[in-house]
C-alpha cells in the first residue's frame, strides 16, 4: 500500500490526524511521518504545585500533594477502583468501636438483602423465609 500523502513510497505507519476537527487515520510513508511529526510536542499532565506528570502518577501511583487529586481526579478513581475491587470509595473495614449500631445494622441489613435475593434466585424459599425475618426483626431494632 502507496503513502496517502506522497502516494510514492510505502506506507509503514498508521497514524491518526486531526482534519477539520475530525480524527482520521492515514497511512503514511517515514518520511511522510517524521514531516508530519517534526512540530508535535506530547501534551503531559502536569501538576502545577508539585510538578507530578501523568506518568510519575502512574508509576508511583499515589498523589504528590493536594493539587494532584484535582489534576488527576479521572486517573487517582481509576486507580482507586483498582484497589477497591470496583468501588471509587473507600470499602474496607471499619473497627466496631468506631461504628454506632445504626451502622451496624445497616451493613446488615444490606448483606442480609444480598443474600434473601439470591436464595430466591436459587429458589431456596425456607432461606429466604428466615432471611427475610431476621430483616424484618433488624429493621425493628433500629427504629427503636
Amino acid at each position: 500500500m502507496l503513502c496517502e500523502r506522497c502516494k510514492r513510497r510505502p506506507a509503514v505507519n498508521e497514524i491518526q490526524v486531526v482534519e477539520n476537527g475530525i480524527p482520521v487515520t492515514r497511512k503514511l510513508c517515514r518520511n511522510c511521518t517524521v514531516e508530519l511529526m517534526s512540530g508535535y510536542v506530547p501534551v503531559v499532565k502536569r501538576c502545577p504545585t508539585c510538578q507530578l506528570t501523568q506518568n510519575e502518577l502512574a508509576h508511583l501511583r499515589k498523589a504528590g500533594c493536594a493539587t494532584c487529586y484535582t489534576v488527576f481526579r479521572d486517573e487517582l478513581i481509576k486507580i482507586t477502583r483498582q484497589y477497591q475491587q470496583g468501588h471509587d470509595v473507600h470499602v474496607g473495614s471499619m473497627p466496631d468501636a468506631l461504628r454506632t449500631p445504626d451502622e451496624r445494622i445497616e451493613e446488615r441489613l444490606q448483606k442480609l438483602a444480598g443474600e434473601l435475593q439470591r436464595a430466591v434466585e436459587q429458589e431456596d424459599y425456607e432461606r429466604a423465609a428466615r432471611i427475610k425475618k431476621e430483616i424484618i426483626q433488624l429493621k425493628g431494632q433500629g427504629e427503636a
